[in-house]
């Protein structure tokens, strides 16, 4: 019986045991693995399908758990180990070699040394010796010493705390071999023993370490250096609970004082656990030697073995105890009260079974002696568990009363009460019998109440609740996973389901489709391309890819890999009844329309073509790249960019992965004439048009504009002049870092790559392929093309860069600044130039030497070609070194490199001259705005016309940029001045010149009012407004030498025409210097009508005279001698009639005129004045006395007063 119990308890263990779940969650994990792991896919891919995956895995899963337990096990091990190991030399260090204890602590050194050496080589726990599967199960369920709970025992010397472990009934592994009182150790515990049992260590401390009392300091220091220890090699944990034991005797045999003092001293001892190690545990208080209650041991005398070993007291709830209000003393009243009660209930019991009457005294009196330990014990518990805010106390488990042996005096407080009472006489309290009794109460409350709360250490109710969450929520997290494996095992199914459904129903009405589409349609890719769509997409619905279906059509369940493998095959064989003839003709197509003057293009053409004929040199993304370019321009205008992609991921789809040969023949024809047409280029000439289709992609990363070589500046001051951006620059291919880094890299393997590829694309022989050394000639001509077209390109770029229009003033300010700055980015720009045209190496470290000799040499070079051409120059001077074919390059651009060398006597380069002659410019633009801002006229500088000079020695693009810039300097002041002086013009002279000329003769010819002669000087005599107006302010720079004219150096201004015109007034009325304007001219009579006897003509007093005589000239001058302002015209005729007419008026003389026919003269001074009285002409000529004639003088008529601009 006793042996089916035991193996049903083991069994029952073995099922509780979580390793045993380990391995079972194992095996379940395996089983998953090789039964559902071929149903897991990704995408197409199964990587558990193979027996081996899946071994593989499962291995691998084990392997991973074997390492972990492997290595929990061997840190236990160690950690054991280094315990042990300190143990063994902890004790005797902490007793002085001389003192009196040191023989009975090398006695207990030695076992304990035998103990350690015990343990090293076991593990503890019990091994079934009969074997079977017991042994096996307590193999695995043995512990090390590290992983076992700990307690120690606190308590003061003398309260039982050794009698208590000794008497348990717990097993000792080290009994057997030293028995159970080498165990205890002799004449009680002087530091502290350790007790090794199967379920835990028991840490039995000196009571002088609880009470301090033998060596303050000495005791201090080994209970410090004890939990030192512990720390140490237990630090997560360092103890699982403590046992607080205090002795009836010191409840009841001591004063108050003496007890509040042992209360005190035990909390202290408490906090100081609590606080060096660092973690909460429980206490639980040990009330023992409760023997020496009178009536204990009469009382309990009929309980049995296993009765005991139960419990006697009582545990506080734990939500109860942790809780922040927790009333210690209420709750020990409370189960007190309980453990009292349950005393009085089994009294009738045991007085009727208990024969003799004293014995039943006694039995009586336990309880009421029960009771008055109440008081000493719950205040003794409260002094020592009571909460604090000033500190922190474990948590207090519970209260228990134990007896290890039956010794001592009783203590009698009913009959000692009664007595004192009764004023009886003491009797002499009776001592119980002698040591060898039995235990009670203890082996429960170690076994099955302590040691099961080992996982209480170092947590709280809030762990304990989240480990409930926790196991609560795991339970429900698999709960709802398995749930949802269910539902999306079956949504998957008939999804598949659908899915398939729907890609069968689409297969008629595809194979409808390619019914329709006949081979003629094949040349149409607009009727090919939905057919092609529509098959590739099969097996591809509105809501699924196959590619990456959604979570939702998958689950181990999906058939879309299935179905797009079918799909795929469909479509390879459409593509290649379809797609492929249509591909093919257009690259023969592509071929025939080649341009002539596009080698490169006709020579990728037809190696392309070639292609789909010759399976050894088949290049599928190369004729994707051929076709992708020739679809671009030759599909319908009406392609949306999405066909246009859907066609592009066709014609991928078609080369891809395989080798794919054009169904139609060949066209020899057609092959040989573009063979022709390539083979009467040179080799270097095909081979260059080549290499710059192929390597500009390559070189783009070293494109250069304006902006990258002239700074962020560059945008302030320069311009394309052909509108471009300034960041299209240079291509990359023609610059430094593109010759060296790219095409002069790729040349010389490109001639022998090339030349081996020209044999089968344009079918030459073997011995066509140029030699080791005709390859470096071929190399060198090819350079040749290359440096042609870097000239070419960088001239044309050159060519186009401009200053930015510096037409205003403070425009040619502002670019004259920012070039003439420390930063200059014309300096820099050149730099970058120089940098950018110095192709040979070395030759732009600059300015050494021999790049000044070589450009030198260039210049010599350039003067003899203006003087015996270039053919004997070149023979005269060998600009190109064999050896250097960039010299080319760097000889057409040698102008350039000179501006940034700096010769070895100079302070600076030439660009650097330049830019400080930019800087004058500045300084007399600035100097310049200042005057013209405060209204004087700017002071005269040469610095435009000194820039302007320098700019014709300027290489291209600096000669126009500079000349520009002396333009703009002098234009751009000249025009602000020309605006300020037409203002002050307007201000002092156009309002009165307005109110006297405009609308009055003889500024307007056809109006009756008249210009007074005061009005005319003031404006127009020497020394007038107009004349005073010029001479101090426009007479140094305007060009009068021109006509019209001009600001010096510039352009004329509509401003300047007032003053000119008045010019020629002022000289025309004013001669001599005159201040009132006059008129001379000379009259003679030229004809008159034969019906005429005379004509007199009088000039203010002065009379011409004709009656068909002498044509005598006469000379007159307006205004005349007489004042009167009067010019009288008369004829007689024949019959003695007259006729004639007067005007008067201070321009009556030109008035005269205006009513004659007037005739220009032989000379510009003469005119022929024809007049018609009574239908009677005459005529006479009239001869100024200057070539600037005052009767027709145009500049009257052209002058209007100084405004505004």
């Amino acid at each position: 019986m006793s042996a089916a119990l035991g193996f049903a308890t083991r069994f029952m263990r073995l099922l509780v045991d979580r390793r045993i779940w380990i391995v079972v969650g194992l095996l379940a994990l395996a089983a998953a693995i090789w039964l559902i792991g071929p149903l897991v896919a990704i995408g197409i891919y199964r990587p558990l399908d193979s027996v081996g995956a899946r071994l593989l895995v499962i291995l691998l899963i084990v392997a991973i758990w074997a390492a972990r337990v492997a290595y929990l096990r061997w840190r236990a091990a160690r950690m054991n180990a280094q315990l042990l190991s300190q143990l063994r030399g902890a004790a005797p260090d902490t007793i002085q070699p001389e003192s009196e204890e040191a023989p009975h602590v090398q006695e207990l050194r030695n076992r304990f040394d035998e103990a350690a050496r015990l343990l090293k080589t076991a593990r503890l726990g019990n091994v079934d010796a009969r074997g079977g599967p017991g042994r096996w199960f307590e193999r695995l369920t043995r512990q090390y010493l590290y992983q076992l709970p700990w307690y120690v025992f606190i308590g003061a010397p003398g309260s039982g705390k050794t009698t208590a472990l000794v008497n348990s009934g717990l097993s000792f592994p080290l009994a057997e071999q030293f028995g159970r009182a080498a165990i205890r150790g002799v004449g009680g515990t002087r530091h502290c023993d350790w007790w090794f049992t199967n379920e835990a260590v028991l840490i039995d401390t000196a009571g002088r370490y609880a009470t301090h009392e033998s060596n303050r300091a000495l005791d201090e220091d080994e209970w410090k250096g004890f939990l030192g220890l512990l720390k140490r090699y237990r630090g997560r944990q360092p103890l699982n609970g403590a046992l607080l034991t205090i002795s009836v005797s010191d409840l009841l045999g001591t004063s108050e004082v003496e007890r509040t003092e042992h209360a005190m001293a035990l909390r202290k001892r408490l906090q100081e656990l609590r606080t060096e190690l660092g973690i909460q545990f429980p206490v639980y208080v040990l009330v023992t030697k409760a023997d020496l209650l009178a009536g204990f041991s009469e009382y309990f005398a009929s309980l049995g073995r296993a009765e005991r070993t139960q419990v006697w007291g009582f545990t506080f709830a734990l939500r109860e105890a942790g809780a922040a209000g927790f009333d210690l003393r209420a709750a020990f009243d409370r189960e007190y009260r309980l453990l009292h009660r349950r005393l009085n209930d089994s009294l009738p019991e045991l007085l009727a079974a208990e024969p003799d009457a004293y014995r039943r005294d006694l039995i009586y009196s336990l309880p009421q002696q029960f009771a008055g330990l109440h008081d000493v014990l719950g205040q003794f518990v409260e002094q020592v568990f009571s909460r604090s805010k000033f500190d922190s106390m474990p948590l207090l488990r519970g209260v228990y009363l134990t007896s290890g042996t039956q010794e001592g005096t009783v203590f009698d407080r009913v009959m000692g009460g009664m007595k004192r009472f009764l004023r009886i006489d003491p009797v002499p309290p009776v001592a119980q019998a002698a040591p060898g009794g039995k235990s009670f109460f203890l082996r429960a409350l170690l076994q099955d109440l302590i040691f099961n709360e080992a996982a209480l250490a170092g947590t709280d109710l809030r762990w304990y609740q989240r480990r409930r969450v926790i196991a609560t929520s795991s339970y429900a997290v698999l709960a709802v996973l398995g749930i949802v494996l269910l539902f999306g095992w079956f949504g998957s199914y008939w999804r598949n389901r659908a899915y398939v459904n729907e890609v069968a129903s689409r297969v008629p009405v595809i194979d409808q489709q390619l019914r329709q589409v006949t081979i003629t349609d094949a040349d149409n890719i607009a009727h090919v391309l939905p057919v092609l769509d529509a098959i590739r997409n099969i097996a591809s619905t509105g809501n699924l890819d196959p590619q990456s279906p959604a979570m939702r059509y998958r689950w181990g369940l999906f058939q879309g890999d299935k179905l797009q493998a079918a799909a795929d095959n469909v479509y390879h064989r459409a593509l290649d009844e379809l797609l492929l003839p249509l591909a093919a003709r257009k690259l023969e197509t592509a071929l025939r329309n080649a341009p002539a003057n596009d080698p490169a293009y006709a020579y990728q053409a037809l190696k392309a073509y070639l292609m789909l004929y010759d399976s050894a040199h088949y290049d599928p993304v190369f004729i994707q790249a051929v076709l992708d370019l020739e679809n671009g321009p030759s599909l319908p205008a009406n392609f949306t960019p999405a066909q246009r992609n859907a066609l592009r991921g066709h014609v991928a789809a078609l080369f891809a992965d395989r080798v794919v040969l054009s169904p139609f023949a060949r066209d020899e024809a057609l092959v040989a004439g573009v063979r022709d047409a390539l083979l009467r280029l040179t080799f270097a000439q095909r081979l260059y048009v080549q290499l710059t289709r192929t390597l500009r992609p390559a070189a783009a990363q070293y494109e250069v504009d304006a902006s990258h070589m002239a700074g962020t500046a560059a945008s302030l001051v320069f311009r394309r002049q052909s509108g471009a951006s300034l960041n299209a620059g240079v291509p990359g291919l023609y610059t430094y870092d593109g010759y060296w880094n790219v095409f002069d890299r790729r040349v010389d393997q490109a001639v022998d790559l090339f030349g081996h590829e020209e044999v089968w694309v344009l079918g030459l022989k073997e011995s066509a392929v140029p030699t080791a050394a005709a390859a470096t000639t071929l190399a060198n001509n090819v350079r040749a093309l290359y440096f042609d077209d870097y000239i070419k390109v960088w001239d044309d770029y050159l060519s186009d860069l401009r200053l930015q229009d510096t037409s205003a003033l403070p425009q040619a300010m502002q670019i004259a600044r920012v070039l003439s700055s420390h930063d200059s980015p014309l300096l820099r720009f050149a730099d970058a130039l120089a940098h950018q045209v110095t192709l040979v190496p070395g030759g732009d470290s600059a300015h050494g030497l021999a790049a000044r000799a070589q450009d030198k040499v260039n210049s010599a070079r350039e003067s003899l070609a203006q003087i015996f051409g270039e053919q004997q120059a070149a023979s005269a001077v060998s600009a190109t070194d064999a050896n250097e074919p960039e010299s080319v390059v760097d000889a057409h651009f040698a102008g350039v490199r000179q501006l940034t060398q700096h010769e070895a006597s100079e302070a600076g380069s030439p660009m650097s001259d330049v830019v400080k002659q930019i800087d004058a410019v500045y300084t007399y633009l600035n100097a310049a705005d200042s005057a013209l801002r405060s209204g004087a006229t700017p002071p005269p500088s040469d610095a435009p016309d000194r820039l302007r000079a320098e700019a014709g020695r300027m290489p291209v693009p600096f000669r126009q940029m500079l000349d520009d810039l002396g333009n703009a300097a002098q234009g751009s002041v000249l025009r602000v001045m020309d605006r300020n002086l037409a203002q002050s013009a307007s201000a002092n002279i156009g309002e009165f010149c307005r109110q006297a000329i405009v609308g009055r003769y003889p500024f307007a010819r056809a109006s009756a009012l008249d210009v007074t002669p005061g009005d005319f000087a003031r404006l127009f005599a020497p020394g007038g407004m107009m004349d005073d107006f010029f001479q101090k302010n426009l007479q140094a720079h305007v060009d009068t030498s021109v006509q019209p004219w001009r600001f010096n150096g510039v352009g004329s201004a509509p401003f300047l025409a007032s003053f000119e015109n008045a010019a020629v007034i002022r000289d025309t009325f004013f001669g001599g210097g005159a201040h009132d304007p006059s008129i001379k001219v000379e009259i003679r009579p030229l004809d008159m009508d034969p019906g005429l006897s005379e004509w007199v003509l009088d000039v203010d007093g002065q009379v011409v005279r004709y009656a068909h005589g002498p044509q005598a000239p006469i000379t007159v001058r307006w205004p005349g001698p007489g004042g009167t302002n009067q010019v009288r015209l008369q004829i007689t005729e024949l019959s003695g009639a007259t006729d004639g007419f007067v005007v008067t008026g201070p321009w009556a003389l030109l008035r005269l005129f205006d009513r004659a026919s007037m005739a220009a003269g032989r000379a510009s001074e003469q005119m022929v004045a024809g007049f018609s009285l009574d239908h009677k002409s005459f005529a006479m000529q009239v001869t100024a006395d200057s070539v600037r004639n005052p009767l027709r003088l145009p500049q009257l008529e052209a002058f209007s007063c100084p405004a505004k601009s």
